[in-house]
């Protein structure tokens, strides 16, 4: 026989080990989706003559860990740009410079299935 102490005592690993490997798994996606992301934008964004030029002035940048990690994708020192490219703008002398969109688009093509992944994970608990 079982007594309860021992079944709450097991019941509560096992939970830890499923919690455990959920955020292994929901981290490894997340990485992967933040690569993609910042590959399609780096590819989609307006390119310059110079050799270290908008697009490849994005970075991916992780920050916190555990359940509470995130990636933080943004222009390391042309940010101030971005949103005049991706929405478009108006030059003082009236002339619109229509939009060229590449950061909404790569939240769209890679966000979708990052979904997917993270609710199979958790309905399997972390093997995907």
């Amino acid at each position: 026989m079982v007594s309860l102490d021992e079944l709450a005592v097991e019941i509560s690993e096992l939970v830890e080990s499923y919690a455990e490997d959920v955020i292994k798994a929901m981290a490894k996606v997340l990485d992967e989706t933040a690569e993609k992301v910042l590959t399609y934008i780096q590819s989609k964004a307006p390119r310059s003559g110079m050799s270290y030029g908008f697009a490849d002035s994005f970075v991916a940048i992780p920050e916190g860990q555990g359940i509470n990690k995130r990636i933080a994708i943004y222009s390391s020192n042309k940010g101030r740009l971005t949103h005049l490219l991706e929405f478009g703008f108006m030059h003082r002398g009236g002339k619109f410079v229509g939009p060229r969109p590449f950061m909404r688009p790569a939240f769209d093509a890679f966000a979708p299935d990052m979904v997917e992944q993270i609710k199979s994970i958790i309905e399997r608990g972390g093997s995907s």
